[in-house]
């Protein structure tokens, strides 16, 4: 996921916004969990999308 896509993901927000710490939770186990929980969002979005093919010019 390239920067711009992590803004569009987040849309505004910020990451801790989005995929709340848990009470008590390590911020080791945080950065997993909400990486995971980013990417999955991202993903939904349509972000595995191929991008479209050139196309050749006439």
């Amino acid at each position: 996921m390239a920067r711009r896509e992590l803004a569009a993901t987040l849309d505004g927000r910020r990451v801790t916004d989005l995929v709340p710490p848990a009470a008590g939770e390590p911020m080791r186990d945080y950065a997993v969990r909400a990486t995971g929980e980013l990417m999955v969002r991202y993903l939904a979005q349509g972000g595995d999308a191929p991008a479209p093919l050139a196309r050749p010019p006439l």
